[in-house]
């Protein structure tokens, strides 16, 4: 149900994702979907902490970094793994729809980024950080990486609909890593 809404708010924006719209999407009558959820508000609440659960889980399903110098791929590898999927192009505009048409949900996506997504830099930082001033570069190269390559698979997947990763996004994103381990070396 949250992933039709999703891609509902994704290709049509906060006003063209009806209840009843969605209901017809789903095979079912409006008035049960508010045995689900009370309003469109609250459903846009819940698919940002579904995405948001769901973009933070991504790593499980990627080996996990044995060290240090194995972080830059770890974090190449989550961040393209996520964009492999139909769900997080979707999430991504979606997230744009409603930043754009809702003032309300604006300090709901930017409470998520602050307290959920930021945050998860550092605590994959602080698990191979010597100190703080490594902790701090760590998570900066790892910053580096996810935003790089992410904005590049914002650009294919999210924008323009690609199937999946480009061959050049996948070289880069091999670049970006390698750059980012050669930083960690230092």
């Amino acid at each position: 149900m949250l992933e039709a809404a999703l891609e509902l708010i994704a290709d049509h924006g906060l006003a063209g994702a009806s209840l009843r719209r969605l209901a017809k999407k789903l095979g079912m009558s409006q008035p049960s979907l508010y045995h689900y959820f009370s309003s469109k508000d609250e459903l846009v609440t819940r698919i940002l902490h579904y995405s948001a659960e769901r973009m933070l889980g991504v790593g499980l399903n990627v080996a996990p970094p044995k060290d240090r110098e194995d972080l830059p791929r770890f974090v190449k590898e989550a961040v393209l793994t996520l964009y492999a999927t139909e769900s997080h192009p979707r999430f991504v505009r979606f997230l744009f729809m409603v930043r754009i048409e809702s003032k309300r949900h604006r300090p709901l996506i930017d409470r998520m980024f602050d307290e959920q997504l930021n945050p998860s830099f550092g605590v994959l930082a602080q698990a191979f950080a010597r100190d703080d001033a490594d902790r701090e570069e760590i998570t900066q190269v790892l910053r580096m990486i996810v935003y790089s390559v992410g904005f590049m698979l914002l650009d294919e997947r999210a924008l323009r609909g690609m199937p999946g990763a480009s061959e050049t996004t996948k070289q880069y994103a091999e670049w970006v890593a390698g750059r980012a381990l050669a930083m960690l070396a230092r």
